[in-house]
């Protein structure tokens, strides 16, 4: 056998594992989106923030390999009980929010659950490109 040679294992990881993208750029992208996402949920008025804080947790929920939250095409239905049951445990928590407008929370819901998983499938997305 050869002796082993240093340059050989330089080549291996010169190359970034997205072409075009060195790995520390790569994440210092990945860095900007999470404090911009973070700073634009600041913005949010408060009653999304709320919202947002239990859309999350379920959101951590799923956040696993085979999720309905990485899928493809995720089902719609399922999306849309999900986050009636978000809703409802929302009303058990602040009862006094969107007093009898119950179609306008679920809609709030939705649009918020719906943009958290668009930003987790985007991530989830980055972060595996940079370790391919």
């Amino acid at each position: 056998m050869d002796k082993f040679d240093n340059s050989d294992f330089l080549f291996y990881f010169d190359h970034p594992a997205v072409p075009g993208l060195p790995p520390a750029l790569g994440s210092a992208k990945l860095w900007e989106m999470e404090d911009d996402n973070s700073y634009l949920k600041y913005l949010y008025p408060q009653i999304t923030r709320q919202i947002s804080e239990f859309v999350e947790e379920e959101c951590d929920k799923l956040e696993y390999d085979g999720s309905i939250m990485f899928d493809t095409y995720p089902d719609r239905t399922a999306l849309q009980v999900m986050a009636a049951g978000i809703s409802r445990k929302f009303k058990e928590k602040y009862p006094d929010a969107y007093p009898n407008q119950d179609k306008l929370l679920r809609d709030m819901v939705e649009v918020v659950l719906f943009h958290e998983i668009m930003y987790r499938r985007n991530r989830y997305r980055n972060h595996k490109r940079l370790y391919l």
